[in-house]
């Protein structure tokens, strides 16, 4: 297991569970105390959890927790280009596409820096900056606060906005998926601009790394069944009965290898 998946997982574990012993890490990632104490050293020093005698505790044993964005950018990075590249397949010429804030909707901007002949809508700073140079792309953003700590503009103005537009595909992402309680984000304000983009999109592709799955964050956004795609990395291979059960709910899961 890689470095990043593995200091995902632990904090994921630690989270959802408030507290882990190293012993409880060590088989859950199957490495060494040595290799554990180390990843629990670095996230302690990244603000994300606290290290104690045995183990360590959650900073927020909460559904609301939300990792920094910064080192959200660090995590499953090469799964998160893979699913890009495979969603770029999808966009056409002639297309208007919403891309809603994120770090793999971020890693699609960049596949798409280089097209011509389309509309882009995003209420993600990052991504305007990425497609800024090309002036062969239609760039649009709806205006609104930045929320604090991420790149994302949010607010009852942004809503306004995106609520009067038109969108043939959105590409949204979120912060856990679970086949019962839906699409789930930590961010109850950056919810209600997500809810509104699959209002406005006659398509929508949904940009999730394996890790998201079988987790519940604190404020639904829709069952997974509202969106049309569910664009993913061969971890879910992983996770044999929940994808039977996506295909079973004729949910078009793509796997991008």
């Amino acid at each position: 297991m890689l470095r990043d998946e593995r200091t995902e997982r632990i904090l994921q574990y630690v989270t959802r569970n408030g507290f882990a012993r190293i012993q409880e890490i060590m088989d859950i990632c199957k490495v060494s105390r040595p290799t554990v104490l180390r990843d629990l050293r670095q996230l302690e020093q990244e603000g994300l959890l606290i290290r104690t005698h045995g183990g360590a505790k959650s900073i927020r044993k909460t559904t609301a927790f939300e990792p920094r964005q910064s080192w959200k950018e660090n995590q499953r990075a090469e799964d998160k280009r893979k699913i890009a590249a495979l969603a770029k397949e999808l966009v056409e010429d002639g297309d208007t596409i919403l891309l809603d804030s994120g770090t793999t909707t971020l890693m699609l901007a960049r596949e798409l820096a280089t097209f011509k002949n389309i509309t882009v809508i995003t209420n993600d700073i990052m991504i305007a900056m990425t497609l800024s140079g090309n002036d062969d792309i239609q760039l649009v953003m709806p205006g609104g606060q930045r929320r604090k700590g991420v790149y994302s503009l949010i607010g009852p103005f942004a809503e306004m906005i995106l609520g009067q537009l038109n969108v043939d595909k959105a590409f949204i992402g979120a912060d856990y998926v679970d086949l019962e309680r839906g699409i789930t984000n930590s961010n109850i304000e950056e919810t209600t601009i997500k809810k509104t983009i699959l209002d406005i999109s006659k398509k929508t592709i949904l940009l999730v790394d394996s890790s998201k799955f079988n987790s519940v964050g604190f404020v639904k956004i829709a069952d997974l069944e509202r969106v049309d795609t569910v664009i993913t990395d061969e971890g879910i291979h992983n996770m044999p009965p929940l994808l039977d059960q996506m295909i079973e709910r004729n949910i078009d899961v793509r796997i991008a290898r």
